[in-house]
């Protein structure tokens, strides 16, 4: 090879060199930035889908986890931070990637025997309805929420059910939730299960039945049932116009 060529090698790969370098720079100094220069913390999160029932050797040995940083403000308190806490258990339910793990993902064989049944309380049943973004309040509802039912009836808009619990979304249920955020097919699934008396259930089923248009109401934890009056086209204007 001759010098004139050793010198442009050379000079090609001291500009890639530095390329990369400057490259590293400028991604971690995005990313940075990007979260506000906020503190890390390692957590895990899933990397590929997780079956349900797979154990928790076979999760850490087989690349289904995978561990980052994140700050320190988007880490769950229940959040997995020894992978050893895995040992002797398995997936209560399937799990998309990107969910954060935590301690109520991977649980003893027996408990992820219990069926769905199991989560209903005495007295109660599982009804299910679909609604779309706007009645299901964007998708933000997730299992373990409580909501109330609001239905259209002679052009009125009445309250139904107060403070109705959420047993699912889609088939995703309160054990398989990892974060707020949950998943975007358990978001945007429009599929919403409730715990209820049956004879709550029957009216639930007819307003569907009979396309009422039920809106989800997302209320805060501890919220008391009120008595709310209907409104209609006619008393749409009535009350203080502000509101809280």
């Amino acid at each position: 090879m001759s010098p004139k060529r050793n010198v442009v090698v050379a000079a090609a790969l001291g500009v890639g060199f530095l390329a990369a370098v400057l490259s590293y720079v400028f991604l971690n100094g995005a990313q940075q930035r990007a979260y506000n220069n906020a503190k890390l913390v390692p957590t895990y999160v899933i990397a590929k889908p997780v079956p349900r029932a797979l154990t928790g050797v076979d999760a850490v040995n087989g690349g289904y986890i995978q561990r980052r940083e994140v700050p320190q403000e988007f880490r769950p308190s229940t959040a997995v931070t020894n992978l050893a806490s895995l040992e002797n258990k398995e997936a209560a339910a399937p799990f998309s990637v990107g969910q954060v793990l935590v301690s109520s993902m991977f649980v003893s064989p027996i408990a992820a025997a219990n069926s769905f049944s199991q989560q209903i309380p005495p007295g109660d049943v599982a009804v299910t309805i679909s609604v779309d973004q706007v009645h299901g309040v964007a998708g933000l509802a997730v299992p373990g929420d409580k909501v109330d039912l609001l239905v259209s009836v002679a052009n009125a808009e009445n309250f139904m059910l107060q403070n109705v619990p959420i047993l699912a979304v889609g088939q995703t249920t309160a054990a398989s939730t990892g974060n707020a955020t949950t998943t975007s097919a358990t978001s945007t699934s429009g599929l919403y299960t409730f715990a209820v008396r049956p004879s709550d259930a029957e009216r639930i089923a007819l307003a569907q039945q009979q396309s009422l248009g039920i809106y989800l109401l997302l209320v805060p934890p501890g919220s008391p049932t009120v008595s709310v009056p209907q409104v209609d086209a006619g008393s749409i204007l009535n009350g203080p116009q502000t509101s809280g």
